[in-house]
């Protein structure tokens, strides 16, 4: 069986390893020269977002056979809005590395291939490939394809700028901002490398790329930031739903199929398992939008999280924070099995 993959990211690189686990060896087309991420940054796998799944590195350990070492543990979150600020304590998931250093999460699951053969500096044309191969997995990071397809139904556009940091941070210390002035309906977060690194990513709805700069100077000034920059990135991040997922011999993973969340933007989790579960249908003949319901119900309550917060007020955002400081509240949403996602989503649908 021949399969092609375009992309060399984790929902492809995923979508490798489990079809060579099956016997396949497929062919990866990489545009660019390299595995990983095209700037260096920490991102966070969050317990409280993928309830009921307890543990996601070790759920994609006993799901995927794959074996991921994060940075390290998050064990605080700190939220600040434009009037207050909230600390919490406990056990919340982990960071990953991002970019193409040998412990980043591409190069992680880079490492447990064995067979597959990667073309970089290649792009990978769908037309030509599902011609010449039997199966194409399309997880080239963008919806160049989706679109041509007329499978892409955006949700979200938002604009990403970011930097790498030098200072003292506490290596375990997730910290997330809200305010209307700077991030409009976005957010912005400080994540760290280690006590004296970390990366900060701001990310603001509905604006182009010359806008986000002054966000993000705003953002700075505001929350008086003064650490030292040595490397700055700044990219659109647009999120959407796929659908369908397989057209004729092609399947849309990763990115491409919609695996990014559309509430905080985070898609690691969704990515890995839309590329595993694209080479299981391919090799054991399982219908794909099966295997693929959980992301994509996961997603659809997290998209009604996120119309309801598009409509919050920074007074609404110091109410929140307010609230989830109360020890009650504090203990249902974060250590607690209490499904947030899907509880918020089902009383959003109900109020409509």
């Amino acid at each position: 069986m021949k399969v092609a993959i375009i992309g060399g990211g984790l929902s492809g690189l995923s979508c490798a390893y489990e079809l060579e686990r099956h016997g396949i060896s497929p062919v990866i087309f990489e545009k660019k020269g390299y595995i990983g991420d095209p700037y260096s940054h920490i991102s966070a796998l969050l317990e409280i977002q993928h309830r009921p799944i307890k543990d996601a590195i070790k759920y994609i350990k006993k799901n995927f056979n794959l074996s991921i070492t994060p940075v390290n543990s998050v064990n605080t979150l700190t939220h600040i809005s434009p009037n207050r600020k909230t600390v919490i304590k406990g056990n919340f998931g982990f960071f990953l590395k991002r970019g193409k250093d040998e412990d980043s999460l591409p190069m992680q699951l880079f490492s447990h291939l064995k067979s597959s053969k990667i073309n970089f500096n290649t792009f990978g044309d769908i037309d030509p490939l599902a011609k010449e191969f039997d199966y194409v997995v399309v997880a080239s990071g963008d919806t160049l394809f989706t679109n041509q397809l007329g499978c892409w139904h955006p949700t979200i556009r938002t604009y990403i700028r970011g930097a790498i940091l030098l200072g003292d941070f506490d290596p375990t210390n997730l910290v997330m901002w809200i305010n209307r002035d700077y991030c409009k309906s976005g957010y912005a977060y400080l994540t760290p490398f280690n006590n004296k690194k970390a990366s900060i990513v701001l990310v603001v709805s509905d604006v182009n790329e010359k806008e986000v700069d002054h966000y993000w100077k705003v953002f700075l000034d505001y929350e008086n930031l003064n650490y030292t920059i040595i490397e700055e990135f700044k990219q659109a991040h647009d999120t959407g739903f796929a659908y369908p997922h397989k057209v004729d011999n092609i399947y849309f993973v990763g990115n491409s199929g919609g695996a990014i969340d559309p509430f905080l933007g985070f898609g690691q989790l969704n990515s890995i398992e839309m590329g595993v579960m694209a080479a299981r249908s391919i090799a054991e003949g399982d219908d794909y939008e099966r295997l693929l319901k959980r992301v994509t119900k996961h997603n659809y309550q997290l998209y009604q999280m996120r119309k309801a917060f598009n409509t919050a007020s920074n007074e609404t955002y110091d109410f929140i924070l307010a609230a989830i400081g109360f020890p009650g509240i504090r203990h249902l949403l974060y250590n607690s099995r209490f499904d947030v996602i899907k509880n918020f989503a089902r009383l959003y649908l109900l109020k409509k």
